[in-house]
């Protein structure tokens, strides 16, 4: 008995020195890589994120339908493909307290109205687990954390390792030049594409009599009491989409955020009246042009509001 624990504490004693060496040498590695969704934008972002005056956060209709820079020379957008509300409420966590920002958060009522969101997408922020306390906190709250984390720091990384390496070893893009920006430039078969997919009918449930999820609920009033009290001032928006479906849901939308004091513009009709399929990748992600169109307009819609000068 006593020769079988001791070949089990010394087997967990290696198991644990060897995954602090593989959590330190990944670690230095990750540290390094600047591009790439794996690592590399939320890597700049923390790296930038004190000295920007605005800063998008959001989904993939963030990243693609928001040029910043035209908004802001001193800005960053954070918007990630496949996140949802946990990711960005998260990261807004990690704003400077002290420094007047503007945020511009877009948030797709298909999103909010839903039966099973359980914040898993905040997930995509597991590589801080054990680095960021903050991070930490608002990943064990939500549930998303593995107890083993606590004693394998390298699991961390688990199904990051790769694109991080890939990452270190060939960057996707200068970072220097780069600020979070990704603009959807379409060829003409992406267009005959989208054309045939506009023939298939929606099967979107529009339930008007349909709730805001709870968690989703709980994510945007995080965000609202840390901007107010932080000095940042929250523009909450729904950008364009090809053709809006259920629009009571926006309109409720809008409806329960004034209850918590945000102000919440609807732009998912933006181009109706003016459409080309010119302006679309698909049906929810407006191309380079049309999200060049789009800032244009928000940007004086802001500066309007007198948010942005």
């Amino acid at each position: 008995m006593k020769s079988s624990l001791k070949l089990v504490l010394i087997i967990l004693l290696l198991t644990y020195g060897i995954d602090k060496v593989v959590y330190l040498v990944l670690n230095t590695i990750s540290d390094k890589v600047m591009s790439g969704q794996s690592i590399g934008k939320l890597n700049q972002f923390i790296t930038v994120k004190d000295s920007i005056d605005l800063i998008a956060f959001g989904t993939s209709r963030s990243n693609h339908h928001i040029d910043v820079k035209k908004l802001k020379s001193a800005s960053y957008n954070v918007g990630m493909d496949g996140s949802a509300i946990a990711y960005a409420a998260t990261l807004i966590q990690l704003l400077p307290k002290d420094k007047a920002q503007v945020i511009v958060f877009n948030i797709d009522p298909n999103k909010v109205f839903v039966d099973d969101y359980d914040a898993s997408d905040i997930k995509g922020l597991i590589t801080k687990y054990n680095r960021n306390p903050i991070i930490k906190e608002a990943i064990s709250e939500a549930n998303q954390d593995n107890s083993l984390q606590h004693f394998l720091w390298s699991l961390d990384y688990n199904s990051k390792a790769l694109g991080i390496v890939k990452n270190y070893i060939s960057p996707k893009y200068d970072h220097k030049l780069y600020y979070g920006f990704d603009p959807l430039h379409i060829t003409d078969a992406q267009t005959e594409l989208f054309k045939k997919s506009l023939l298939k009918k929606s099967n979107y449930n529009c339930d008007a009599t349909k709730k805001i999820n709870p968690t989703v609920w709980k994510y945007l009033n995080q965000i609202n009491d840390f901007c107010k009290a932080n000095n940042k001032t929250l523009v909450m928006l729904t950008t364009p989409t090809y053709a809006p479906e259920c629009k009571v849901q926006y309109t409720t939308l809008e409806t329960e955020l004034k209850t918590i004091g945000v102000a919440y513009k609807d732009y998912s009709g933006f181009f109706l009246e003016r459409n080309d399929l010119s302006y679309w990748r698909d049906k929810t992600h407006m191309s380079s042009k049309g999200a060049d169109i789009f800032t244009e307009f928000l940007k004086k819609e802001l500066q309007r509001d007198n948010i942005i000068n």
